[in-house]
Order: C-alpha cells, then structure tokens, then sequence
C-alpha cells in the first residue's frame, strides 16, 4: 500500500498540480528564455493565456535540433553563477558536431536526487540494502544519481563501476549486495558469465536487478529473472531532462510511474502530431514542471510508448507508460553506444569518398544490440586505399573506432550480397538468441 499522499492524488489533484505549476515554468521561460519569448510572441500568447492543457497544444513543439542550435547556454532560464552542474550530450555527426548542453541548478540536481530516491522507495530499497551499481560511468554519466540517491536513502554502495563481470560476481558475493543497477546488456553478460562458471543464483545475496537506461523488453527480463531468480525492473530517463528518473516501475509491474508532479506528459501520433487518447500508443512528449536552469516545453523525446491514466494495484494514482516501444528516428544502441546509420556512412565517406554503398548488419541478443557488421561496396575499377585489401579493412575499423568508440566487422563485397530482407535506413536486425554470447 502507498503511505505517500502525493502518490495517492486523484487525477483532478494531480491537474491541479500540474496546472500551478506549468504556470511557473511558463512565465520562467517567457521572461528568461530568448527562444520560448519570441515563441509566445509570435503566436500572440503571455504565460498567463495558459487556463487549461488543451491551452498549451498552441504550443509548437521543442525539439532536440532546438536544442542543438542553440549552444551553449541559449535555452538556459538561470545565469551562470546559478548553475552548479553541466551535462554535455554526445550529438550525432549529422549534427555537425553541435552538443547540446543541460544545466543544473542547486534546486534541479537535488530534484533529480529525489527522483532517483522515488524510485528505489516504490521498489522496497531501503537502508538494509547494499546496492552494487555497475555502469560505465563514461558512456552513461546520469548513472551517478544512482549512487547520490543510495546515500540520500541511506543505503549502503558496493564499489563495482567498470570492471568485469567476473569481478562483478566475486563483489556481489562478498559484500552481500542485494541490488544490482546496470545496464540490460552488462547484466546479460553478468549471467552468461554465472553459467560459463557454474554459479547459482543460491551464491548470491541479491532480491532484486534495476535496469537503465536503455528499454527493457520482456524477453530480457524472463532470461534474467530465470537465472537470478529474483525480479528484475526497469526505469526510464530523458537525456535532455532528467536520466534517470523520469519513471520508473514499482513491484506490481505494471509499467513505468512517471513523476507527474516535476513532468507533465502528452503522446502524439509521430507524424501527424495530433495527440492520440490514453491506451494509444504515440510518442511522449514532456514539459518540465519544476526544472530552474533547463525548462522545456512540449519536448519530443522521440520515444513511442503508451499511457495509461488508470490506477495501478500498487495504489499510486500517477500515470503510467509502458516500457519504450522503438523510437521515431533510426537511432542504433550497441552496449550502450548510441549512433544513427547516417553516422556509420559519413566516417565511412570520409575515409573512402568513393563507397557506391553500405548495409549494417545489427547481431542482437535477447533484443538488446551486441555486435555490428558493416557491409561496404565499392567500384571494382577504383584502386584501394591502402595496399591491400586488408589494409583498406583496417583502415575502416579503424576511423569507426576512433569516431564511434565502437568495434565493428567490415566486409568488402559485392553489390548483390547486400542484405535486402528487414531493411531499415540500411540497417538490418537479426536475432542471436539464445546462441548468443556478450564476450
């Protein structure tokens, strides 16, 4: 049962809320923010021309191109001397080398915290706990929150970070831990490393896995659930907000709670970008509430799930959404290294200017990205870069690795040995599971 009365809202409540405080970031973002002045402006608007939600669908859409154009400090509602803590984001290539830069106030980073907070108390975690968060801190910088939410909590870190699995295992079992937090595709190889060792769950102390920031799908969490035998939840963050923290699942499983009083959400139909009624699925789109340094309005997060306004059996009132579906562009995340196609064909360009075309071949295991193959073709009567046939190979791998931090397997072949079947912007997935291994 919810003992938080906030959790316990009715919908009405929670309206309420919402409404008062849209209102503050409204008039934050009028009065401080160049970009949403000049918005309201031109459609005629002042903050306080916002009486209800339907109100602010005149709102046009802010979206991560927004965003990216203007760098540094252009959407920041807070000077400088305001701003505690800076997020830089790792743009795309076809964004033209452009980051988009987050700020934080005293305020946001201690809401962020308190979100995090959140979601380990809807899980049961508490101050008996000790919980072993292993992520790679450099590919996934909001994985810190997990440890300043743990000692808020007053829970208790077992130090892992960036270490092998089997290092991981050997942590688990001598410091007890009884909450693992990483990655869907480290915790994969977490348990392929206990069978390749012949470990048991009955070695370990654990009662439960929280998973981020990518999407957990439903057959990663019964493959992990069958081997630690213990439940395994997800949560869900925005890169450009808060991650993670934005939802996060509770006991009952029944999606992801998302913090109706920091977000106020909304799905749409992608491409007509109407909104779509609650049990549709569309894509999200939020307005921060509370967020001092960084508001947005109506942001596309490019993430397709599903709401749902109906109460969950734990008791919380809260909106729900589903677990992300896919998303609206053709992002690729390899173990937690995100890119777009249009990536892998501008390194590949600029290294070989006369590529004719490319297929990626995306290995996956139990539905999370493991390994990329690259298929080049290239005019026979144009000599090689390089001496040899291996050289150019290498030479690829190479600019890949450098730019995309990614290893990757290139082959030269000929035109119609490119993969036809599931295409995807010169993409294709093809399951390994369950022969997969993450090694």
């Amino acid at each position: 049962m919810v003992r938080n009365t906030l959790h316990s809202l009715s919908r009405d409540a929670i309206r309420h809320l919402q409404m008062e405080r849209l209102q503050m970031t409204l008039n934050r973002a009028y009065f401080n923010v160049d970009f949403y002045r000049q918005r309201m402006d031109s459609l005629g608007l002042l903050p306080e021309d916002v009486a209800t939600f339907k109100d602010l669908q005149q709102f046009p859409f802010t979206t991560r191109h927004d965003l990216t154009e203007h760098y540094p400090y252009g959407l920041f509602a807070e000077p400088m001397r305001s701003i505690v803590r800076l997020k830089i984001t790792t743009p795309p290539l076809r964004d033209e080398g452009k980051p988009i830069i987050i700020g934080f106030t005293r305020h946001d980073v201690a809401m962020w915290q308190s979100l995090m907070v959140r979601v380990y108390e809807q899980l049961g975690i508490t101050d008996r706990d000790i919980l072993q968060v292993a992520y790679n801190f450099s590919l996934f910088p909001g994985a810190f929150t997990f440890n300043h939410a743990a000692e808020a909590l007053g829970a208790t870190l077992a130090p892992s970070a960036t270490i092998s699995a089997t290092l991981q295992l050997q942590i688990m079992q001598d410091f007890h831990s009884t909450v693992l937090a990483t990655t869907a595709a480290f915790a994969l190889h977490i348990v392929e490393t206990m069978e390749r060792q012949g470990k048991d769950a009955s070695d370990l102390h654990l009662r439960l896995v929280l998973l981020g920031p990518e999407p957990l799908s439903e057959i990663t969490r019964k493959r992990l659930e069958s081997v630690l035998k213990v439940p395994v939840y997800g949560l869900y963050g925005v890169t450009e907000m808060v991650e993670p923290g934005v939802a996060g699942e509770c006991e009952a499983k029944e999606g992801l709670h998302l913090a109706e009083d920091q977000f106020f959400a909304e799905v749409i139909h992608p491409v007509t970008e109407e909104r779509v009624a609650p049990g549709q699925e569309g894509e999200l789109v939020l307005t921060t509430l509370t967020a001092e340094a960084y508001p947005l309005i109506r942001y596309r997060t490019g993430d397709i799930t599903v709401l749902r306004e109906t109460p969950c059996s734990c008791g919380r009132t809260w909106t729900r959404i589903t677990p992300i579906l896919r998303r609206t562009d053709n992002r690729i995340s390899i173990r937690g290294i995100t890119f777009y196609p249009d990536d892998v064909e501008k390194i590949l360009r600029n290294a070989d200017p006369n590529l004719e075309d490319y297929r990626l071949v995306i290995h996956t295991c139990y539905g999370i990205g493991q390994q990329m193959d690259i298929l080049v073709v290239r005019p026979v009567d144009q000599d090689l870069t390089g001496s040899s046939r291996s050289q150019y190979l290498e030479l690829l791998r190479s600019h890949i690795r450098r730019v995309l931090g990614l290893g990757a397997r290139i082959q030269l072949v000929e035109p119609e040995r490119l993969p036809k079947e599931g295409l995807y912007h010169k993409t294709v997935f093809r399951s390994a599971t369950p022969f997969c291994s993450l090694d």
